[in-house]
């Protein structure tokens, strides 16, 4: 059951006029009615809430948004999604990722859990902001990473785990950001990385042709090979391009192979020469 808790007026100083902004919550087990709350919620331009059941199980058997890519309608307005612990778990033979922004959306994400997506879990092209999430069990055959950022990610207090992206075609990596993205407190543990062939550079945390910034994150326990079996261009973490990190309290440790555990040099062709 989706309930639209209450509405309030919002001013701030961002704004020349006054917002309506709603306040939805959906009840455990409700994955229709998270979805239609996302809808109401891209209906209006005001910035809504959606409040999850505490400790609730969203299982999605069907893609939502995005030309059947996502489970959930693609965000294209301003919406934060209160998890108070709750999952999001695909749950279907059909191969679907779990969140996609919209250029121009804003999403913010607290205190949930997305498991099991297929085909990569969120593709960001706007403003993401992931506080206490949870990424988890997802996999990308063939595809290239978990979380693809092209727009401005930023995540605090979250975990990025137990990932697998296999048989890679070209450069792959668990995150993979073409644009702006800020980790603290942030654990990249357990993810796996395999390419298709040995000319393909994986990396089994963060793969960055943008700019990064990681405060105080663990990298640990990752996997990267290219197949069949050439590791030279198997990391952790890999800059190209353009590609610009920066980094404060990172801890890199038993990620395979064993040159991964390192963070990439300043000069970012250097890793891949």
């Amino acid at each position: 059951m989706l309930r639209l808790a209450h509405t309030v007026l919002a001013l701030t100083a961002a704004l020349a006029g006054t917002a309506s902004a709603a306040t939805f919550v959906v009840a455990d087990h409700d994955a229709a009615g998270l979805v239609r709350a996302i809808e109401q919620a891209e209906a209006t331009p005001e910035p809504d809430r959606i409040e999850l059941a505490p400790h609730g199980m969203y299982l999605m058997r069907d893609a939502a948004g995005g030309e059947g890519r996502y489970a959930l309608p693609l965000v294209r307005t301003a919406i934060t999604i209160a998890g108070n612990g709750a999952e999001i778990r695909r749950y279907s033979d059909a191969e679907f990722a779990l969140v996609g922004i919209a250029r121009g959306g804003k999403l913010a994400l607290e205190n949930l859990a997305l498991a099991e997506a297929a085909q990569g879990a969120i593709v960001n092209r706007g403003v993401l902001h992931v506080d206490r999430v949870r990424v988890t069990d997802s996999t990308a055959d063939g595809a290239n990473a978990i979380v693809v950022n092209y727009g401005t990610l930023r995540g605090v207090d979250s975990e990025i785990s137990h990932n697998a992206v296999l048989a890679a075609a070209r450069d792959a990596g668990i995150v993979l950001n073409y644009g702006r993205i800020d980790l603290a407190r942030t654990r990249l543990a357990g993810n796996t990385v395999t390419g298709r062939r040995a000319s393909v550079v994986t990396a089994s945390a963060l793969l960055n042709l943008g700019d990064a910034q990681l405060s105080d994150v663990t990298i640990e326990g990752n996997s990267a090979r290219a197949e069949p079996d050439d590791m030279r261009d198997a990391y952790a973490v890999v800059n190209v391009g353009n590609g610009a990190l920066r980094s404060a309290g990172v801890r890199l440790v038993d990620n395979l192979p064993e040159h991964a555990n390192a963070l990439p040099p300043a000069d970012a062709d250097a890793q891949t020469r």
